[in-house]
């Protein structure tokens, strides 16, 4: 009885075996690795962000800074995938200690900083980026307006987040921090971006917004 009752136990354990590594699970797992950890409802928004960097891209390198960008998963694909110069900021230490760790080949700048009162000069970057990190931060508008300022003329932003006020995000235990998409844009227009374009990934739980920055002179983002 004990023996038929482990030959039992491996059968079910086998059969688990093959449920959990189906071929669409191995398929994920391709995916995984090669998108350097990006989550599966990341990738298609994260490749479109990469695809309007590379679009913007000139004869000389650009700068990119990843705000929020916690142990650098974002900037490290950034880097790989586009050959920009990234700079990652993120309020943690423990999180930008592991930043990194993660990128051993250093061409990655990673600096403990808030969004909200950055050490950079005006006009430094050519693009702003944040993967789900802008709804966690203390004071998003502050950030945004930040992010305008160390942006140079017509730098762009590109921010992907949580859809606030769909049945999607609502079971999220972080839903009220969520922005809508009109509130979102209502946000970043009132912090110096115009052009703001927004995308939702096939989920419709994930948004990719996108701005560029106003030529205002009298901005309180630009002083």
């Amino acid at each position: 009885m004990i023996h038929d009752a482990r030959y039992k136990f491996r059968d079910a354990s086998c059969i688990l075996y093959l449920q959990l590594f189906s071929r669409e699970n191995l398929c994920n797992l391709v995916v995984n690795k090669g998108t350097m950890g990006l989550l599966e409802n990341e990738v298609e928004l994260v490749e479109k962000l990469c695809e309007r960097i590379k679009n913007g891209k000139e004869k000389v390198k650009i700068r990119v800074l990843d705000i929020g960008c916690g142990t650098g998963k974002l900037s490290i694909y950034l880097s790989e995938k586009t050959g920009c110069n990234v700079t990652g900021i993120d309020p943690g230490r423990e999180s930008i200690e592991k930043a990194q760790k993660n990128s051993p080949s250093g061409k990655i700048e990673f600096e403990v900083q808030f969004a909200e009162e950055m050490t950079f000069a005006n006009s430094t970057f050519d693009f702003v980026v944040s993967l789900k990190a802008l709804h966690e931060m203390a004071d998003p508008r502050e950030a945004l307006g930040e992010s305008n300022r160390v942006l140079k003329a017509r730098g762009r932003i590109l921010v992907i987040d949580w859809v606030g006020g769909v049945a999607q995000t609502r079971s999220h235990a972080h839903a009220p921090k969520y922005f809508t998409r009109e509130r979102l844009e209502e946000v970043l227009s009132e912090t110096g971006f115009a052009d703001i374009r927004i995308e939702l990934n096939k989920g419709g739980e994930l948004m990719l917004v996108e701005g560029e920055k106003k030529n205002l002179v009298h901005s309180v983002y630009a002083q």
